[in-house]
């Protein structure tokens, strides 16, 4: 009986010992299944989380960019041009401007439209133009038309003690056509100019005067430039080797000599630019450029041509060829070059000169750049007539010759909106080109106050700076000055023949007919959107002429002038301008007085 319950008893611990662990583990096994839900569910959680989230980057994320940033050059934009250079003075460049659609007093955006007018008119039948419309403007072939127009005809005073005055007569006109083809690996160009200008010799007489005779100042001389160019270049890539050639053809013809009795001087320039460059590696290639130049003259009839050298209408022949090694990296680029150049005329004269530039980041948004070259200034009459048109009309000018031209500095976009350039440069130059006013007197009754051109041999030191700041489009503020210091080494014998006093060696030589400083400053303020109100001043300091025998300093040119204009809508603007607020009495080419205080209104329309 006993050894029976004892049996019972272990067959019920048996059993309960089978049953409570199964009992036992039924919670953990739920709580695995929990925990495992719970974490599937996290999962799912997290990758929501993950999918719903864009990338937030923050600041120190751009220390893993590993570029340079560019640096920005810094740009002065040139003032329209709305007078004659008498009404602005400070731009002796007397090429027409023609600028694009919409910049032009107004600032109205001009990337949807074709084409653009700008017209005005003011005191002293001061008007001005601008015309130019895109007849084609596709990804392949761009083909567009201009026109450009400035004159004046009102009187000007010589000097703040003088009743006289004398008329003051110009029309510039200025044209062209030019086409654009874009082929799959080369870009065709073709086009052309006219321009035609009528002025008078209204300057004060300098030359001695001969018995009986008279300075005609009412005569208009007449100037025609007709050029002509078309050139190929490829849009290879930077692996792919390069190519360009270009031709074009120029003819500048004057319609008097030295009097309405003379017949002027025509000049033809045909000019020929080819270039081949191949790649090397990454960034590198290596290339050469040829510049060929010929000048032929027919020669001015004239009763002084009996004190001009028949060389000085002989042909010219130019040629400038340029190998060069070039390097752009995230570091540096770097060009290395030398012009090879010819200059014959009545002589060969071979010179050479180097080819450098330099661009070095040398900290973030600051840039340490070096230009060396050289060159060939032609000095066509054409080119001069744009500078001062009232240069000699029956003489041929020598080419200029430059040994070398260096130029260094730092520029900088030190902070948003703030811009400046700091720079300092040498020049030596053969046969450079400065105005004297004339002072021998040659022709009876004929332009007896032209500029005659005097071409000593240079050193030219300089220094300037630019500064230019934007406080978002609201207000903005521009200033440049440039100091130039002059050494005169020698002079060239027969440039001057015409002027009876010319200087020599020995005699304090000045930089006849350029200023010493230029200083150009501008403020531009938007109070409200449409209304743009500009303040410019234009300085021009240490200016001399070489007057019968004797140094004589010019006047300070000291210009401020004041805009406004109001832009109505991306279609139609217009502005008011006036010059000269300080009332001066100045010159910019000694004899030939500026315009008085004027004031000028206009409006410009794009379509």
């Amino acid at each position: 009986m006993i050894m029976r319950k004892i049996q019972v008893m272990m067959i019920a611990a048996l059993l309960s010992g089978t049953t409570v662990p199964g009992f036992a583990q039924e919670p953990d096994k739920n709580n695995r299944d929990a925990e495992r839900d719970r974490k599937e569910r996290q999962q799912d959680l997290n990758r929501e989380m993950t999918l719903e989230r864009e990338y937030d980057p923050i600041v120190q994320d751009a220390a893993k960019i590993n570029t340079l940033p560019v640096v920005r050059d810094i740009t002065i934009s040139k003032r329209p041009i709305v007078y004659s250079d008498y009404a602005v003075p400070l731009l002796p460049d007397k090429e027409m401007n023609t600028l694009p659609a919409g910049a032009l007093m107004t600032e109205v955006e001009h990337g949807k439209r074709n084409g653009y007018l700008h017209f005005a008119g003011g005191m002293l039948m001061n008007f001005s133009g601008d015309f130019g419309y895109h007849l084609l403007n596709t990804d392949r072939d761009r083909l567009n038309i201009r026109f450009s127009h400035r004159s004046t005809n009102g009187d000007v005073r010589f000097s703040a003690d003088s009743l006289a005055k004398r008329r003051a007569k110009l029309n510039d006109n200025f044209g062209g056509l030019d086409f654009k083809h874009r082929f799959d690996a080369a870009t065709l160009s073709l086009g052309g100019t006219f321009g035609y200008s009528s002025f008078n010799y209204y300057g004060l007489p300098t030359n001695v005067p001969q018995a009986g005779s008279e300075n005609d100042s009412t005569t208009n001389q007449g100037d025609r430039y007709i050029n002509a160019y078309a050139d190929i270049a490829s849009d290879g890539g930077t692996s792919a080797p390069g190519y360009h050639v270009g031709v074009d053809y120029r003819n500048f013809d004057r319609k008097y000599a030295l009097s309405r009795e003379q017949d002027g001087m025509t000049e033809n320039n045909i000019g020929l630019n080819l270039g081949i460059s191949s790649h090397i590696n990454d960034g590198r290639r290596f290339g050469v450029d040829l510049k060929m130049n010929m000048l032929t003259y027919t020669a001015p009839v004239t009763d002084a041509r009996s004190v001009v050298p028949d060389s000085a209408f002989d042909n010219r022949y130019e040629a400038t060829l340029s190998p060069y090694y070039r390097m752009e990296s995230d570091k540096l680029k770097l060009l290395l070059g030398v012009n090879l150049m010819l200059v014959s005329q009545n002589e060969t004269k071979v010179f050479v000169s180097p080819n450098i530039a330099l661009d070095v980041p040398v900290a973030s948004w600051t840039l340490f750049y070096l230009n060396l070259g050289g060159g060939i200034e032609s000095n066509t009459m054409y080119e001069l007539s744009r500078l001062n048109r009232y240069i000699n009309p029956a003489f041929a000018p020598d080419a200029s010759r430059t040994w070398a031209d260096l130029k260094l500095g730092i520029r900088s976009s030190a902070s948003a909106g703030l811009w400046f350039d700091v720079f300092a440069g040498y020049k030596y130059t053969e046969a450079d080109v400065f105005y004297n006013p004339s002072s021998y007197g040659w022709a009876d009754d004929g332009f007896n106050n032209v500029s005659m051109v005097f071409q000593p041999v240079t050193q030219r030191f300089q220094a300037g700076a630019t500064l230019k700041y934007d406080y978002r489009h609201v207000f903005d503020f521009y200033l440049n000055g440039v100091y130039n210091y002059y050494n005169f080494k020698h002079l060239d014998t027969w440039k001057n023949i015409y002027a009876a006093d010319v200087p020599d060696e020995n005699s304090d030589i000045k930089p006849y007919g350029k200023p010493a400083l230029t200083i150009n400053a501008g403020v531009n303020v938007r109070p409200v959107k449409p209304l743009t109100l500009s303040l410019n001043y234009h300085l021009l300091s240490g200016m001399y002429a070489y007057v019968h025998a004797e140094n004589v300093k010019m006047n300070t040119i000291s210009d401020l002038g004041l805009r406004a204009s109001w832009k109505f809508n991306d279609t139609f603007g217009v502005y008011a301008q006036f010059n000269n607020l300080l009332f001066r009495k100045q010159e910019l080419y000694y004899g030939y007085p500026l315009q008085p205080f004027t004031a000028m209104a206009g409006f410009n329309v794009n379509f």
